[in-house]
């Protein structure tokens, strides 16, 4: 092998991404699923067991699928903004206080429903192996529904309620003053550009004399928004929710 071919060779054998170092690397056990919720903020655990005698490792958080795939680099004390992918700037950092004792977890703030997928947190040492722990990242999206309510010409009521944006599709139901189903009609669902879904359902009651309650659940992410209205006997009302 000529001397270029060694200096290349001895190059590759560096790079943090190279083949052998991911084969000396050391994985901590199945991936750890985490929930979010669109807008809010979350955690990504990641933790590393330091000893005072020890230099701080490098630390990179990747997302699977992204190019470029870093969402925050860690090295020689400080950030390496320069390094972050566009869609992360400035909604990416570690709890800089607990670095000390071993904490980089990764928190995300303004969460989106993009963020959703697979992250690697590694760790990178000069003179052990790296370290990688691997997180799942769960994103829903909620928002408080809207209830309208209008008279019929056969003397009672239509409501119609929206919700709009949740992921997954949620259920939408009317309950009366007692907490019963009182049915309506087929939801009609939209799913919008950025994958959530906007679903409307109508009900007809023909007394008009009591509270409805319409109410929006998602059991995976275990979401549930209410909106209720109490309706006036033979009077035409509006929820303040459609004013």
């Amino acid at each position: 092998m000529t001397p270029r071919l060694l200096l290349v060779a001895a190059l590759l054998g560096c790079c943090p991404g190279s083949a052998s170092h991911l084969r000396d690397a050391s994985v901590h056990g199945p991936p750890e699923t985490v929930l979010a919720l669109a807008g809010g903020y979350v955690t990504l655990p990641c933790s590393v067991s330091i000893k005072a005698s020890d230099d701080f490792p490098t630390v990179e958080w990747s997302k699977e699928g992204l190019q470029p795939n870093v969402v925050f680099l860690y090295r020689n004390g400080c950030e390496t903004p320069e390094m972050k992918n566009p869609a992360f700037r400035y909604r990416t950092s570690l709890i800089v206080k607990e670095l000390n004792n071993g904490n980089l977890s990764l928190r995300i703030s303004n969460v989106q429903l993009s963020d959703a997928g697979s992250y690697r947190c590694m760790r990178l040492w000069r003179t052990a192996p790296r370290e990688i722990t691997t997180v799942e990242l769960v994103v829903g999206a909620v928002s408080e529904p809207k209830l309208s309510v209008r008279p019929t010409k056969g003397g009672g009521v239509t409501l119609q309620c929206s919700a709009h944006c949740w992921l997954p599709e949620p259920e939408v139901s009317f309950l009366d003053e007692h907490g019963n189903d009182v049915g309506g009609d087929e939801p009609k669902r939209d799913k919008e550009a950025r994958g959530c879904f906007s679903v409307r359902r109508r009900a007809t009651l023909r007394d008009a004399g009591e509270r409805v309650t319409c109410r929006v659940h998602q059991g995976d992410i275990n979401q549930t928004r209410e909106v209720e209205v109490l309706l006036p006997g033979n009077c035409s009302f509006v929820s303040p929710s459609e004013e």
